[in-house]
């Protein structure tokens, strides 16, 4: 198979990539009548499937579950997932024929196989489905023309998509139609009734394309939403325990801090975040922010290029015809991190803690959200799908850090993503070495200053810094839509 975005001409790549329509909550009042009695099969029992699953069901759906004969003989995870949430299961051959959709969620490193495998067995017309475009824009899956090909795709973890979804709201979504794939017409009405379903329109749905979708996807996930939150984990905590810091308080600060700090920027952007902080540490977080993204700015460029390119891909896909060799080595390191390993403290520590003691993590926070957004868009990727792959996921992906370390994170995240993470944090620490030498507890581990006193007019200039970037510029807009956002 050949990478379907290099086949295309650049006046179709740009078309592509800048496909992003921000769509009305009218436009699902239909709810999910488009699937309304429709047999939806998903293959795999994952994260992702699993969570999708519950939600679509709790939505009204039929929802059913084929895995491999293997893994229902042996009873593996995936069928003990389905069975235990008292779903259907069965093998492809019992399942797919009658399916009016399947829903392809297995991990983008078995997409080819799984598509290959359900393909012949799906019925004329049916409908398949993705969570995520790699299979078709890195890949070149070639799909059968009488069927319909669309995505929808939650912009986070399938943990996150269930529990924004139980507390009455739901996760922003990118849904898509393959314009190679739509011989009926109905892939838009479908993908609406599926992001309905999921609880997707209450967060806002993004009209997008799988080019557009793919491209920013990998981007954010290696970059700001995986790559700076585990760099700067291991950063800080090293730092804070070298300058005396307890190591269970050190670990707790980030553990925690990271889900606090960000809760606020989703709730209001990077303006709402830098607020938290006194006065003094704001600006001090704007100068070691201004201070990061010069620095690390060449790193997101070139992790923009090689994935614009089809580099990071083909590199990648090579590890995977290779057992995951680096991608288990790397996770197994990151397992034996100090930051890992340490226990963290009983003690308490109040929310504004994590702020006045956590000034060097919102500055990463600032610095990584604000390069992956300029990256994007530097790359011809619309402002509002560069809004929700670099500041809005962070949150949710910060909340898988604060159940079990980086190892949660790593676990369902996608296989692409935590690839991904993994090259960016090898490549931003030794970035970091000097930066980090300069840093001091007052900026990680103790507050930076008892003196609320500071200069107006610097801090005029910092807030309309902060406030006019076009990130808190789109934000503001699509936040608007989120009345139902709730609470972590």
């Amino acid at each position: 198979m050949t990478n379907y975005f290099n086949t295309l001409s650049l006046r179709d790549q740009l078309t592509e990539l800048g496909k992003c329509r921000f769509m009305e909550s009218s436009e699902f009042e239909d709810g999910i009548e488009a699937l309304k009695g429709k047999k939806i099969v998903i293959v795999g029992c994952g994260a992702q499937g699993l969570n999708q699953g519950l939600n679509m069901r709790d939505s009204g759906l039929d929802i059913s579950y084929t895995l491999r004969a293997a893994a229902i003989a042996e009873k593996r995870q995936s069928f003990v997932n389905a069975t235990e949430n008292g779903f259907n299961v069965g093998t492809y051959e019992e399942l797919v024929p009658t399916a009016d959709l399947v829903l392809n969620l297995t991990p983008d490193k078995q997409h080819t196989n799984v598509v290959n495998a359900v393909m012949p067995l799906m019925k004329k017309g049916a409908t398949l489905s993705y969570s995520h475009g790699f299979n078709i824009v890195e890949e070149g899956m070639q799909v059968r023309e009488d069927l319909t090909v669309i995505m929808v795709a939650p912009k986070c973890p399938g943990s996150e998509v269930r529990e924004e979804y139980k507390r009455g709201f739901g996760v922003p979504t990118l849904i898509a139609v393959h314009p190679e794939n739509d011989p009926e017409g109905k892939g838009l009405a479908q993908a609406k009734a599926y992001a309905f379903a999921t609880g997707g329109h209450r967060a806002g749905v993004l009209q997008s394309s799988f080019v557009a979708e793919v491209k920013s996807d990998l981007m954010g996930e290696q970059t700001i939403l995986c790559g700076v939150l585990q760099t700067g984990a291991i950063l800080s905590f090293d730092k804070m325990v070298a300058e005396g810091i307890e190591p269970g308080y050190a670990a707790k600060l980030i553990q925690y801090g990271w889900e606090t700090i960000t809760e606020a920027l989703k709730h209001g952007g990077i303006t709402n975040m830098m607020d938290r902080l006194s006065n003094p540490a704001k600006i001090k977080a704007f100068q070691v922010s201004e201070e990061l993204k010069e620095i690390m700015r060449p790193l997101f460029q070139k992790h923009m290029d090689d994935i614009m390119s089809g580099h990071f891909s083909k590199t990648m896909m090579e590890d995977w015809a290779n057992d995951d060799k680096n991608l288990l080595s790397w996770r197994a390191a990151t397992g034996e991190t100090a930051f890992e390993k340490t226990a963290i403290t009983d003690q308490e520590i109040p929310e504004q803690e994590y702020f006045d003691h956590g000034t060097l993590l919102v500055a990463l926070v600032r610095a990584g959200v604000e390069l992956a957004f300029e990256a994007m868009t530097e790359s011809g990727i619309i402002a509002e799908s560069a809004y929700y792959e670099s500041l809005h996921e962070t949150p949710l992906i910060a909340n898988t850090i604060a159940r079990k370390k980086l190892y949660e994170m790593n676990r369902v995240i996608s296989d692409t993503a935590e690839y991904g993470c993994y090259l960016f944090d090898h490549a931003c620490k030794p970035l970091l070495t000097d930066f980090m030498k300069t840093v001091n507890t007052d900026i990680i581990g103790k507050a930076f200053s008892s003196d609320n006193g500071v200069d107006n007019q610097e801090l005029i200039a910092v807030n309309k810094t902060i406030r006019e970037h076009e990130v808190e510029k789109v934000g503001a807009v699509l936040r608007a839509s989120m009345t139902a956002m709730k609470k972590i």
